[in-house]
């Protein structure tokens, strides 16, 4: 009996679990369709980026593909010695003039990869898209604009032995710097991370240049060792598109270089950075 298959995109976030629902191809089926799903990162205008399904279709018998999927995959009569990958398959199923949907087996060589030539015949089809489903949203329209994150992890928090100080904290130093500013959340199950550091959520963002950056620069290189603890309610990460630095913008007003060594700014330094 074939599996009961839709002739439609899978909503979840991975199709994996019903590859179980994979079956050869039936003797007798003549494809008239061939429906195959994506699954990107997209923005969507006013909404943010998202993971999305794309689905989308080609009509046909699609020939050299049948060829393919009715190949017989390879067999050793020997111990075969073969490493250990993944390998990625599109998430496709063929349709019947009857309507009738199949997910199938896409034969493999002696190592369970597919066959290249299989894989091309399925990415060689021409395809029109059909829709794009909405999946999980990855980050808000707020923070694609900002170019910051909707969420991160206090790193100020984490317990670390202290550092020999280094001399500058970028070198060269920055021509800008984007300062994202995060308020930390109550902590709940949803607001700490895996590692069990609370998280900040993203309260503003603006990006600091000329003599305010000049200024800041000169005050976290100069900013003296810290052994204070790390309460605090705000943070801010700096970054210049490469390493990080963080600052916490009450309590001790706490630094933390790149290079993991820890300083404290003062109040005159930390006001730079809010606006």
């Amino acid at each position: 009996m074939d599996h009961v298959v839709t002739a439609s995109c899978p909503t979840g976030p991975n199709p994996d679990p019903l590859a179980r629902s994979r079956q050869p191809l039936p003797d007798d089926f003549i494809p008239v369709q061939v429906i195959r799903c994506r699954w990107e990162y997209r923005y969507l205008p006013g909404k943010g980026d998202w993971q999305v399904v794309i689905q989308e279709h080609a009509d046909g018998p699609a020939t050299e593909l049948m060829t393919e999927l009715r190949r017989p995959s390879e067999r050793s009569l020997f111990d075969q010695v073969c490493t250990l990958e993944g390998f990625l398959v599109d998430y496709f199923v063929v349709v019947d003039s009857s309507g009738r949907a199949v997910l199938p087996d896409v034969p493999t060589r002696i190592c369970g990869e597919p066959f290249p030539s299989a894989l091309a015949a399925i990415r060689s089809l021409p395809y029109h898209v059909d829709k794009q489903i909405p999946i999980r949203r990855v980050e808000s329209e707020k923070a694609f604009r900002a170019g910051c994150s909707d969420k991160y992890p206090d790193i100020l928090r984490r317990r670390e032995p202290p550092k020999v100080m280094a001399s500058r904290i970028w070198n060269p130093p920055p021509e800008g710097l984007r300062v994202c500013v995060y308020r930390i959340a109550k902590k709940t199950p949803s607001t700490v991370d895996p590692r069990g550091m609370p998280m900040g959520k993203l309260e503003s963002s603006h990006i600091l240049q000329g003599s305010k950056l000049r200024t800041l620069v000169n005050a976290l290189d100069a900013a003296p060792a810290s052994d204070c603890p790390s309460n605090h309610t705000r943070f801010a990460v700096l970054t210049p598109g490469f390493w990080e630095a963080y600052v916490a913008l009450d309590g001790c007003h706490n630094l933390r270089r790149p290079d993991r060594t820890l300083g404290r700014l003062t109040p005159d330094a930390v006001a730079l950075l809010t606006k």
